[in-house]
């Protein structure tokens, strides 16, 4: 009897240090895990766009970053915040951050440090260089520092085109016009994540029914060749709902590119150029950018649309379109589904013009 209670014994004190051995290992693996958080030890290196509300605490921070895979540990987050920064208080509206940044990373980001602010509208069709200097007209930034994020700085957005190359104008096409507001102490790059973020969201949206990448998913249609025609159908079209019609005779060019190899869109020629009284000369230029001379579409968006180009852009009306002319004030667009038609609409539209 004896014998067997020692036995019993030696049992459970090895299955007691076993227990603390896993224990501890379990323990360990915490905490491996949650410096690897801390200081983004090999983390993914992915672009993160949030919303940070009104007077949001730490723990409502802590939660969002978590759910949105800025951070893996929000409970940590919220440790490590309330520990080290007394009183903080969080910058609201959109942030673009970074899944390998680290804690500190983060919090410098989106920590409230000045509550000086500049509300800048960027309206529909700007070209990136019209954007720079809005900017810096609301005195934000200067031209160089801009010019050279856009042209130098990492943005790592699944939208964007992997191909962007190194020109001021790569982002064109994806800075969201809308309204924002800045903080004047943030830095270029934070103004353009800010935009290229806004966009994301707007791609994303499924307030209408689908989004715009679900439709372009379902049509097989890439989200740069939307982006693409939605930047000429803001440039060509007179009002919202002219939009729908001017991406018809687009993507029937494009459907038809045998008979149609040429979009011959004047807009396109003017961004090549630089100016809008276009020349014969103009015309004939040799530049990706002249629909009149490169086939199919130009190689990047010719300005930066609006939400209602890009849904027309994406779901254009169903017509027999291939041509449309607007008369001389850019009030109305006259369409055809011929040539002769098209010369039939110009001739009328000159015939008002002289009778006015």
């Amino acid at each position: 009897m004896k014998s067997n209670k020692k036995k019993k014994g030696v049992g459970g004190t090895i299955k007691y240090l076993i227990m603390i051995l896993v224990i501890s290992a379990v323990l360990a693996g915490s905490g491996i895990l949650l410096c690897n958080d801390l200081f983004a030890l090999a983390k993914p290196d992915k672009d993160i766009t949030v919303t940070i509300p009104e007077d949001a605490s730490v723990s409502e921070v802590s939660k969002l970053l978590d759910k949105s895979g800025v951070i893996n540990y929000g409970s940590f987050f919220h440790l490590f915040t309330s520990t080290v920064y007394k009183d903080i208080q969080f910058r609201p509206g959109m942030w673009t951050l970074n899944s390998d940044m680290d804690y500190r990373e983060i919090v410098n980001q989106i920590r409230l440090t000045s509550k000086s602010t500049v509300t800048v509208t960027i309206p529909e069709g700007y070209t990136v260089n019209e954007i720079i200097d809005t900017l810096v007209k609301n005195g934000l930034s200067s031209k160089q520092e801009l010019q050279s994020a856009m042209q130098n700085d990492t943005f790592n957005y699944d939208f964007l085109p992997d191909d962007l190359g190194n020109q001021t104008n790569r982002l064109e096409g994806y800075l969201f016009p809308d309204t924002y507001e800045f903080y004047l102490s943030d830095s270029a790059d934070a103004i353009i994540n800010k935009m290229l973020g806004n966009f994301e969201n707007k791609l994303n949206s499924t307030s209408d029914g689908k989004s715009l990448a679900q439709i372009c998913k379902e049509k097989n249609l890439d989200v740069s060749d939307m982006v693409i025609i939605a930047s000429i159908t803001q440039k060509e079209s007179v009002n919202a709902d002219d939009m729908y019609n001017v991406s018809s005779v687009i993507h029937n060019r494009l459907n038809n590119a045998a008979e149609y190899p040429y979009l011959n869109m004047d807009t396109t020629v003017v961004y090549a150029v630089g100016h809008k009284n276009l020349t014969k000369a103009d015309l004939k230029s040799d530049s990706p950018y002249n629909t009149y001379t490169s086939k199919g579409l130009p190689p990047g968006p010719i300005c930066n649309p609006g939400m209602d180009a890009l849904k027309a852009a994406a779901n254009p009306n169903q017509t027999d379109y291939y041509y449309f002319v607007a008369d001389d004030a850019g009030t109305k667009h006259l369409y055809a589904k011929t040539l002769a038609d098209h010369n039939k609409n110009i001739a009328q539209l000159e015939a008002e013009a002289a009778g006015n």
